[in-house]
């Protein structure tokens, strides 16, 4: 197992210098996809976490905003922020929830599904414009190993 995967997994292993580097070039490629993802959306007029809401309750129909906090991952506050700004946008409508009075649940409007969908081709044509160069390739298949090396272990 290297270092950096020994790393992960509680080791005490140096971290060498070439693992050093994947981890940079990792950190880099992921740093430059979340930019033109963002890009693409803002575009759409959408933010990643209006996107992450949005998509989510357009695909799953009617949602409580606990339930979107728990599968997001994200605080109530936060989900309570973003959903009015979609319901002000006309993208999500809010109501109570009919199986319990003290909850809202909300759902995409037919502008939301619509606006899921341009963001969808949006981040496609975004994706498809991001080049791997042969550095990044071999980082790739580097990180791939060590996954393995990592969930072989568990």
């Amino acid at each position: 197992m290297t270092a950096l995967a020994e790393s992960f997994d509680g080791g005490t292993s140096p971290v060498h210098s070439t693992e050093l580097e994947i981890v940079s070039t990792v950190l880099r490629m992921a740093s430059a996809a979340r930019v033109r993802l963002a890009e693409a959306l803002d575009a759409q007029g959408l933010s990643w976490a209006r996107y992450e809401v949005l998509e989510l309750v357009s695909r799953r129909g009617p949602m409580s905003y606990s339930a979107l906090s728990r599968e997001l991952v994200r605080h109530r506050t936060s989900i309570t922020a973003t959903t009015a700004s979609l319901v002000e946008a006309g993208l999500l409508t809010r109501s109570v929830n009919p199986r319990n009075r003290q909850q809202y649940m909300v759902e995409a409007t037919d502008s939301g599904h619509r606006a899921v969908a341009r963001a969808e081709r949006a981040l496609e044509r975004a994706r498809s414009r991001m080049a791997v160069d042969a550095d990044s390739a071999r980082t790739l298949e580097v990180l791939r190993g060590i996954e393995k090396q990592w969930n072989g272990r568990r």
